[in-house]
């Protein structure tokens, strides 16, 4: 027995120093790809720009600026694969109202040794005074997105895997979706649906009359949030959020759920996990129900309405009011303690 685990210990430790020659090998100056460095300028068609869409797998950083020679025109700069680079020059139509866009590397099967380090590619909308963009879309692969200060009709971000980080985007409608990656939004004057299958969400500043956030599995946090409706669910993960005015949502399957700055109607169903909400004022129902965990919900001095409490098996604890309101705070828990506090 003694001896096969030596000879067992023997062959994984060759393995480890097969694999780190095999390691240091790859990572050679001479096997690392780091392409061409390129410059170019695409003029669109004058009057307002209908779409302009980004693909592939390179790692893009796009920002929207104000044309300074009263024409639209689109820079982008970095580095590339040369057939990459061809490719760009032969497939970019200039002089239209759109524009597309493809960065996907094509390696052939022979070159998996060969790693391919471009870096950021750097793309430039420039608009012209008094034109409109339609829309801004990507559908990038594998790769980070990043996008500043862009203004359109309408924002749809795909990313197959890699973060998506936008911020300053205003739009009628403001759709990101990802399969696998972090999304960090900051400062988004639109209705927002924010969609991911794993990953960390975050939505910092948002005006609008709608914010939807999905993820399977992912934490959720959104912070300043001026809607009429707001709607976040989460299949595992927490669900945060900070100074969140106009209707409240909330299903969470799995995963603690902590709101503050209620105003406003609000619901929340979770499986398992404590749920913390605190209000602002509370001039509509509040609903809560809750499998296992605790609730605790904290309601300013002012507040004169119902409050119904029940619990299966938990304590309850809840101030003296005198009611002379309407509104209702209905708790529900399979198992947990329920505190409200004035």
């Amino acid at each position: 027995m003694f001896k096969n685990k030596l000879k067992l210990l023997i062959i994984g430790a060759a393995l480890l120093v097969v694999g780190g020659i095999g390691f240091g090998l790859t990572f050679d100056n001479n096997n690392v790809d780091r392409g061409e460095a390129y410059h170019r300028e695409w003029q669109l068609a004058d009057g307002d720009i209908s779409v302009i869409k980004l693909m592939g797998d390179q790692d893009l950083r796009v920002n929207v600026a104000e044309s300074t020679t009263g024409k639209n025109y689109v820079t982008m700069s970095g580095h590339l694969s040369q057939e990459v680079i061809n490719r760009l020059d032969k497939s970019v139509k200039a002089n239209q109202d759109s524009l597309t866009i493809n960065v996907e590397n094509e390696q052939e099967w022979f070159q998996f040794l060969e790693f391919q380090i471009y870096g950021e590619q750097t793309v430039t909308i420039h608009v012209a005074k008094g034109a409109k963009l339609g829309q801004l879309a990507s559908d990038m692969s594998s790769s980070d997105l990043v996008v500043r200060d862009a203004t359109a009709k309408s924002i749809t971000l795909e990313s197959g895997s890699g973060e998506i980080e936008a911020t300053n985007l205003a739009a009628d409608t403001t759709t990101v979706k990802n399969s696998s990656g972090d999304i960090d939004l900051k400062n988004v004057t639109s209705n927002l649906e924010v969609i991911n299958g794993s990953g960390e969400n975050s939505v910092q500043g948002m005006t609008g009359d709608t914010l939807r956030a999905t993820s399977s599995s992912g934490d959720i946090e959104v912070n300043q949030i001026t809607a009429k409706t707001t709607t976040l669910t989460n299949g595992s993960g927490s669900i945060d959020g900070e100074e969140v005015s106009g209707t409240v949502k909330v299903d969470n399957n799995s995963g603690d759920v902590e709101l503050s700055g209620l105003d406003n109607a609000t619901s929340v169903t979770s499986g398992s996990g404590e749920v913390d909400l605190s209000f602002h004022d509370v001039t509509k129902d509040v609903t809560v129900d809750a499998d296992s965990g605790d609730v605790n919900i904290e309601i300013p001095g002012a507040f004169n309405g119902f409050l119904d409490l029940r619990s299966n098996s938990g304590d309850i604890k809840s101030p003296n009011i005198k009611t002379s309101g309407n509104q209702v705070i209905k708790v529900r828990t399979g198992s947990g303690n329920i505190k409200v506090e004035q």
